[in-house]
Formats: C-alpha cells, sequence, structure tokens
C-alpha cells in the first residue's frame, strides 16, 4: 500500500535535487527499483526479528552472495558500470527477500484484520520517528551533490564508506539482544551481545584501518587517494555501532508500549522510544547545517579529496558527543556491566594483527591495479591475520576458549 506513495515522493526528490547535476539523473531513477523491496524488507525484518532473529544473518548472507554474483556478471562481464552495480544490489535484496518471507511463511498465514490496521496507523508515528531519523543519514549524498553541482567528492566518500560497511556486520548480534530484552528481561543477555559485537569488531576495524588503500584499490585506482577518509570513517562505524547496541539496549528495557490498546503520545513522550529519535534528530539538525556551510565555503578553494575529508572530519566530530551522550543515558539507565577484561583482550589482539599487517604492507607492497590482482593481494595478508588474531584471542580469552568449546560439544 505504501509502495506508491513511496515511488511519488522518491520521484519527487529526485528530479528535485537531479536538476543541477544532470549526468546522475539516469541513475537516481535507475535506483527507484528497489523502493519495492526496501518496503517489503521494512514490513517483513521486524516480523523474522521476533519469530526467528538468527535468520535475518542468514540472509544478510544471501544478499552478499547475490551482490557479488550480480556485480561479477554485470559489471565484470558485461562492463555497465554503476548500472551494474544498482542492478547487482537488487538481486541481492532479492534473495535477502526471498529467505525471510519463506521463513516467516507460516506468520503471514490468517484473515486479515481491519481493525489491527486502523491501530497501526494511529500509532505509526512511533516507528516513523525512529526511522525519520536513521534515513536522514543517507540524505547527506544529496546535500553536497546539490551545493558542489558535481559527484565527485560523493564518490570518494561513498566509496570509503562502502567498506565501513564491513565492520557495521559486527551488529549482527544486536538482532537478537532487542526481542530477547522485551521478552526475557535479561540483563545478562547484554554482556554476552556487547562481548560477541566487540570480538567481531576489532579484527574488521584492524583490517580497514591497516588495508584500506587496497581496499579502495577494489574500486578503482583514482579511489585509492581517499586512505585517511576510509580511516575516520571506520571510527564513525565503530561509534554508530555503539548507538545501535545503546539503541537495543533502552528500547528492549522499555516497558510503557506493552499495551497496545494504550500508546498515546503523553504516555510515551518520555519514553526511549521517543527520547532516541529526538536525539539523533538533533544529531542531523547539527550536522547538516554545518556539512552544508563548509562544502559551501570550501567550494572551488578546495580539491575532491580536501572536501571528502572534511566531510569526513565534520561527520566524526559530530558523532562523538552523541555516542559519548547516549552511552551516560544508558549508564543512568541500567546497571551496566561492560566486559572490560575482554574487550581489553581483543583490542590487544587486534593491535597484534595490525602490527603484522603494517610490516606485510611494507615489505610487500601493492603495485597491480587491476581488481582481480588486488583482490588476490588481500586475500593472503587478511587470512593470516584473522587467523593470528583468533590465536592471540584464545590464547588470552577464557570467554573465547569456552565459546569453542561449546561449539565443539554441540556438534559431538
Amino acid at each position: 500500500m505504501s509502495i506508491p506513495i513511496f515511488v511519488i515522493v522518491y520521484l519527487m526528490l529526485a528530479l528535485t535535487a537531479s536538476a543541477s547535476i544532470e549526468a546522475i539523473l539516469f541513475f537516481v531513477l535507475l535506483y527507484m527499483i528497489q523502493i519495492p523491496s526496501l518496503c517489503v524488507w521494512t514490513s517483513v525484518k521486524p516480523t523474522a526479528m521476533a519469530y526467528k532473529p538468527q535468520y535475518l544473518g542468514y540472509a544478510t548472507i544471501a544478499l552478499e552472495i547475490g551482490k557479488i554474483l550480480g556485480a561479477f556478471y554485470t559489471i565484470a562481464i558485461l562492463k555497465l558500470g554503476l548500472t551494474g552495480a544498482i542492478l547487482a544490489l537488487t538481486l541481492g535484496q532479492f534473495f535477502q527477500l526471498a529467505i525471510i518471507i519463506y521463513v516467516i511463511k507460516p506468520k503471514l498465514r490468517g484473515t486479515f484484520n481491519f481493525s489491527i490496521l486502523k491501530k497501526w496507523y494511529k500509532t505509526s508515528w512511533i516507528p516513523i520517528a525512529s526511522v525519520s531519523a536513521s534515513r536522514l543519514s543517507i540524505a547527506d549524498s544529496i546535500v553536497v551533490s546539490v551545493i558542489l553541482g558535481s559527484t565527485t567528492v560523493v564518490g570518494l566518500f561513498q566509496a570509503s564508506r562502502v567498506f565501513t560497511l564491513i565492520v557495521r556486520y559486527s551488529e549482527t548480534f544486536l538482532r537478537v539482544l532487542n526481542p530477547k530484552l522485551i521478552r526475557d528481561d535479561k540483563y545478562e543477555d547484554i554482556v554476552l551481545t556487547m562481548r560477541l559485537q566487540a570480538l567481531v569488531a576489532v579484527p574488521m576495524v584492524a583490517g580497514a584501518l591497516m588495508l584500506s588503500e587496497s581496499l579502495l584499490g577494489i574500486l578503482g585506482v583514482q579511489y585509492m587517494q581517499a586512505t585517511n577518509v576510509l580511516r575516520i570513517l571506520t571510527i564513525v562505524a565503530v561509534l554508530e555501532g555503539i548507538e545501535v547496541l545503546i539503541w537495543s539496549i533502552l528500547t528492549g528495557i522499555e516497558k510503557s508500549d506493552q499495551n497496545i490498546e494504550d500508546l498515546q503520545f503523553n504516555k510515551l513522550k518520555n519514553s526511549w522510544l521517543i527520547k532516541i529519535p529526538l536525539i539523533d534528530l538533533t544529531k542531523y539538525a547539527i550536522y547538516f547545517p554545518t556539512l552544508a556551510i563548509i562544502m559551501y565555503i570550501s567550494r572551488g578553494i578546495g580539491n575532491e579529496l580536501s572536501l571528502s575529508m572534511y566531510w569526513a572530519i565534520i561527520l566524526l566530530l559530530v558523532t562523538i558527543p552523541i555516542t559519548i551522550y547516549k552511552i551516560i543515558l544508558v549508564k543512568r539507565a541500567i546497571k551496566l556491566e561492560v566486559p572490560k577484561l575482554s574487550i581489553l583482550t581483543y583490542i590487544i589482539s587486534g593491535i597484534i594483527m595490525s602490527g603484522f599487517l603494517y610490516y606485510y604492507t611494507q615489505l610487500i607492497p601493492l603495485t597491480k591495479t587491476s581488481t582481480i590482482e588486488v583482490i588476490l593481494y588481500i586475500i593472503p595478508p587478511g587470512m593470516a591475520s584473522v587467523l593470528i588474531y583468533s590465536i592471540v584471542v584464545i590464547t588470552l580469552d577464557s570467554f573465547a576458549r569456552k565459546m569453542i568449546k561449546d561449539l565443539i560439544n554441540r556438534k559431538n
């Protein structure tokens, strides 16, 4: 029902924003084919999260496999460039949706209840408040493109942001935390999730920081200059991962929305369901004007690389105080037991891993430029460094050793 509305809104925004950058109008319109899948995903994801959240991880794997297969055919073989990238992403989303819809199929049966639909629309402002804040985060590219009248800076910035998604995959564990807190209200789940998130995030951060030039080389030689942009955005990704963890905790322990028959604004205005989106909206109320002013002042003065650096630094400086404030809020809300020893162990292991990657890149510098050659250059040190990280973690961390023993015992 909402798909036609979103298509119309997207068209209006796209045609307005693309007026000064006609070169990308075709790609903006082509991207519209993803709107139906995004709308369906928004509907089925909460059902999967409450029913079988572990399958969201499998769906993410399917998404990436679909993207890789699609990109190989459309970009490597057909040479379609950005058009191929958009089509590859669409294929990955199809695979992702197919898995989740199949999993939740038992929950899609039954008669359609219009009375429930009416209640949903009355209380739709609650999820809209949360979603609108997160959707604003992707509008910065439009702001920069319109102000500069070019997409070169956006290309450098977004090329770097693509690889920070690797770090954000550590948030997969948080998909289970929120529904478990709502159902069980056990705070030990928070400690377990923090351990797992840190265990996975640290090596991803180390890899992104130390192999930044090589990773960008996968997209093309022209992007390798944005190494420091990728490093800054990697730090931003870590902070945003912490914010997602805090959101999962605070909305998971929130009890004011348990009675769906009485979801009135006056009763919810002081809840975390409202407070967190307001904090995020405040963040973007600061971020967008600051970004617009700096880009407007700097256009014609700085080159594309310096402008993308300014952009990354602005995002980092705005994100840091917001993350700190959210940490303070969650500490006030609950007695948060941070597994400091485990996290310190992972950080030390990550430093050792980073040292190995640094010396590898110094001893065997990247000299190739083709995509396949760059990928082949990254694979050996990537696998070796993960092995080093794993050995150090297993040696030092009792939690990691226990987790491996439990996995072995389950298989046996």
